[in-house]
């Protein structure tokens, strides 16, 4: 059960610094989990998501992934060169838009891992942060904190540990990705049995802003040590620097491995405006995707326009099956299809569009109509916008 005196609502300034004793730990500690959960959230899990502005399909789609996915890995880098002020945090505004504030990366990292690790807190999912360099600046710092990697018993004191380290530290020293990598690499193949005999995979972040130390074969080589085993891994960029993100985009494109590249909200949300401009990329999509969420259709809407029979999969994702129960086949009866999309999008609050700078629906139904649907079929009467 969950420790019903987690608050995740505190600020920073209400979790003062505390004096930690440095454990080293050779490799992650979360085992794999061997009880059967629920494929739902608690209630608990259920509001605090609902507050983010997840739908019901959203959210079910998360608890489906955490049953797949049964623990997070995520390396923090916080090397020297993170103090380089091309990083972006985000800010909501008192009428819910969001602003790009101009920051260091080490700041845009913090807020990212701060945010995780309140979600996971919230849904009590294990998730290790582990960072790249030991914690400097900060007294007593550990090098790896996690949330609920021992139990939902303690998650409070989890995530206060988790932000007074995220908060405390000065980045410094070297980049050493391909280590780090390494080393996971083996964790995860000491548990590979066990996550293969469940149909399961661990999620591995790498959050970082530069080229590994050691240089680029290095770093390919030690990705490729996890090739075959059961693992999704998402990079996360926080830089502006074109060479690391082509360097990055092409271990993509490189590696036989399942990956996603990703860079800021607002970056990400332009290239799946370029292939799908009908959906509104909000904010829960990209954090979705920042933590580890794996769908091939999330994987495809910064790539490639989504196709006609890939549409209903897509929906029943982001809105529910239940919600969309009886959803017609959009290659059969389009107009019906369009129909039920309009009524179920008019139904949800509108979210922040980056592109459009504006709170806007999650479907613009005109862009969707005119894309995929034989033109002026749609009676959509409810939702013409």
């Amino acid at each position: 059960m969950r420790d019903s005196n987690v608050n995740l609502n505190k600020g920073y300034s209400d979790y003062p610094i505390a004096e930690v004793t440095a454990i080293p730990v050779p490799c992650p500690s979360t085992p794999v989990t061997t009880e059967e959960k629920p494929n739902h959230p608690t209630n608990y899990a259920r509001e605090y998501l609902k507050g983010q502005g997840y739908t019901d399909g959203l959210i079910q789609s998360i608890a489906r992934s955490n049953d797949d996915f049964p623990f997070r890995i995520w390396v923090v880098d916080n090397s020297g060169s993170m103090t380089t002020g091309d990083g972006h945090r985000l800010h909501q505004t008192s009428d819910h838009h969001i602003r790009l504030l101009n920051c260091s990366r080490w700041a845009e990292i913090q807020d990212t891992v701060e945010y995780h690790a309140q979600t996971a807190a919230a849904l009590e999912a294990p998730t290790t942060f582990w960072l790249l360099n030991p914690a400097g600046g900060l007294r007593g710092g550990k090098q790896q904190f996690g949330i609920a990697e021992q139990g939902t018993d303690h998650i409070q004191e989890d995530l206060r540990i988790v932000l007074n380290n995220i908060r405390g530290l000065s980045p410094s020293g070297g980049t050493p990705l391909a280590k780090r990598v390494r080393e996971i690499a083996a964790h995860v193949a000491s548990l590979a049995n066990q996550l293969n005999a469940k149909g399961q995979k661990a999620v591995i972040v790498l959050a970082t802003d530069g080229l590994p130390t050691g240089g680029k074969v290095d770093f390919q080589h030690a990705l490729r040590s996890l090739e075959g085993l059961p693992v999704w891994v998402v990079i996360r960029l926080c830089t502006d620097d074109d060479e690391v993100v082509d360097f990055y985009n092409d271990i993509d494109n490189d590696l036989e491995l399942s990956i996603d590249v990703l860079d800021d909200f607002f970056a990400e949300a332009k290239e799946v405006y370029e292939h799908n401009p009908w959906l509104n990329y909000a904010l829960p999509l990209h954090r979705m995707r920042e933590n580890g969420f794996y769908h091939k259709l999330f994987d495809l809407i910064d790539e490639r326009p989504l196709t006609a029979d890939e549409l209903r999969d897509f929906f029943l994702l982001l809105y529910g099956a239940d919600t969309l129960d009886g959803l017609p086949d959009p290659q059969i009866d389009w107009p019906r299809f369009m129909d039920r999309i309009a009524v179920v999008t008019h139904a949800e609050k509108p979210h922040y569009n980056p592109i459009k700078n504006k709170m806007r629906p999650w479907v613009d139904i005109r862009k969707l109509d005119s894309k995929y649907g034989i033109h002026n079929t749609c009676s959509c009467s409810v939702f013409k916008i």
